[in-house]
């Protein structure tokens, strides 16, 4: 995974521009544990992506020091997907690793869009968390209101879906979309180094705007 080691590099070059401190730096976790990997493939009955594994066995996870807000990542490390599901604080547990599911704990499991019978039936539901499982997601320029949740369908393939709280119509239609086929397409590298590069371009427009108005 050498091309996302270089895009995160590339990233944080870039964020030395705008900062003097480590706020925005995107930082690798390191090397899971095995026993995390273990345990999150003990809670998870979908065998784990070997893109996955492999991500998780040097990189561990991917987050930003302090930035939660824009242009920032949240790939969590097996143990703490683990956590998750295992928790016990209706706001923090994570009923499933299913796509829809994460997207509402990214919010506190409070997103009523999906209350079952409204946009989707729960057959739906169950279905599109059942075939598409998601481990995390990136965001660019909306501050809190939007995500991209990066997902892998059945077959191993990587994609990502965003989800905008003001736009729930657009993401309606693509999760219609995914319960007829699979759009993915990407290996994981790819689709992470295509978020990296997506957040990159989101921190330099916005700052370089910032310093503009300053100057």
């Amino acid at each position: 995974m050498q091309r996302l080691h270089d895009a995160i590099e590339q990233y944080n070059a870039s964020r030395t521009r705008f900062w003097d401190d480590d706020y925005n730096t995107l930082l690798a976790a390191g090397p899971a544990e095995p026993a995390q990997i273990e345990r999150l493939q003990a809670l998870e009955p979908r065998p784990l992506p070997a893109d996955l594994v492999q991500f998780y066995r040097r990189f561990g996870g991917l987050h930003n020091q302090d930035n939660t807000e824009s242009y920032c990542m949240e790939l969590p490390l097996p143990g703490q997907l683990a956590d998750g599901l295992e928790a016990a604080n209706a706001y923090l547990r994570i009923r499933s690793l299913g796509l829809v599911d994460m997207i509402a704990h990214s919010w506190g499991n409070d997103r009523p869009e999906f209350a079952a019978g409204g946009a989707f039936s729960q057959a739906e539901l169950d279905e599109l968390n059942g075939r598409y499982r998601c481990y995390g997601w990136y965001r660019t320029d909306t501050v809190l209101e939007s995500a991209w949740y990066l997902y892998a369908d059945p077959d191993g393939r990587f994609g990502a879906l965003l989800y905008d709280q003001d736009r729930f119509d657009r993401t309606a239609r693509e999760l219609r979309a995914l319960l007829a086929a699979s759009p993915a397409g990407q290996s994981l590298e790819d689709a992470l180094c295509e978020g990296v590069e997506r957040m990159h371009a989101t921190m330099i427009e916005w700052c370089d705007e910032d310093a503009d108005e300053d100057a």
